[in-house]
């Protein structure tokens, strides 16, 4: 059994200080082998918010698999939003990242779907480079055949309907559909701010898409949540855990039985 803690959009600067010193005990008797943060870990990219989020993941047990959000560029230096982009990320966040997780039930990846700058209004919404999906889909593929393989990233590659936000991640359908020819398992992701766990089939593809709540104090009608994943030889196990009332929740798991997933079932002949 594999215990998986995915978090996403903490944004230190604006994190929910209350759920946030609550936490420590509630990971704690989930016993994580890996936890996953995807992104938006600050909210203005500022050198403080870096350094308190640094801390904090530091006090995480185990190894982390980390990619950077929206929220993680400078938010106030358009030269450096420019020309470096990700530079305080990089030297305070990333060195606290593996490359990848592999054990006998997962391998995890991450990928970078956010951008410091586009040529468009909002700067916020997601970017899928195509080359740098296959090269993590080489490398998630090269692993044991056994192994859920996940990508780990900050924008849902397509919005689910319950998503408060709608809005487009550039070549999203075209990296589900490609996730799916190569038999990748699920996407884990945030950006929304508002936790789901459904099995995407844009174009008759078939993925999972696994999306964590935020801890911050911008919530869109819902409360603080992370989730909690667990991966075994039968079953993975995806559970919403809240905050509400001043303390931690758990709300109905949802259950893919492996035996089901793409990967798992006989290559149809031609």
């Amino acid at each position: 059994m594999t215990s998986i803690v995915q978090f996403a959009d903490i944004h230190f600067g604006v994190e929910d200080k209350d759920a946030m010193a609550a936490l420590a005990a509630t990971v704690d008797t989930l016993k994580p082998d890996i936890t996953v943060i995807c992104g938006d870990i600050t909210q203005n990219g500022k050198r403080d918010e870096f350094l308190a989020a640094r801390d904090w993941i530091k006090s995480l047990a185990g190894p982390k698999v980390i990619t950077p959000g929206n929220h993680d560029t400078q938010m106030y230096g358009i030269l450096q939003r420019f020309f470096d982009p990700f530079g305080r990320y990089n030297k305070i966040i990333a060195p606290l990242s593996e490359p990848h997780y592999t054990d006998q039930n997962v391998s995890i990846m991450p990928l970078n779907t956010s951008r410091g700058w586009q040529a468009k209004l909002d700067w916020s919404l997601g970017v899928v480079d195509m080359e740098e999906l296959e090269r993590v889909s080489d490398q998630l593929k090269a692993t044991s055949p056994e192994t859920v393989k996940m990508i780990c990233v900050h924008h849902p590659l397509v919005y689910p309907p319950s998503s408060p936000l709608q809005k487009e991640t550039e070549n999203g359908v075209e990296a589900l559909i490609r996730l799916s020819e190569l038999n990748i398992d699920a996407v884990l992701s945030g950006h929304v701010h508002a936790p789901f766990a459904l099995e995407r089939q844009p174009d008759e593809t078939e993925i999972m898409s696994i999306g964590s709540g935020t801890l911050s104090v911008r919530r869109r009608d819902k409360p603080a949540s992370f989730n909690h994943l667990i991966v075994n030889e039968e079953t993975i196990t995806v559970t919403e855990i809240f905050w509400e009332d001043g303390k931690f929740a758990v709300a109905t798991p949802w259950i893919k039985h492996i035996s089901e997933l793409k990967s798992r079932r006989p290559v149809q002949p031609l």
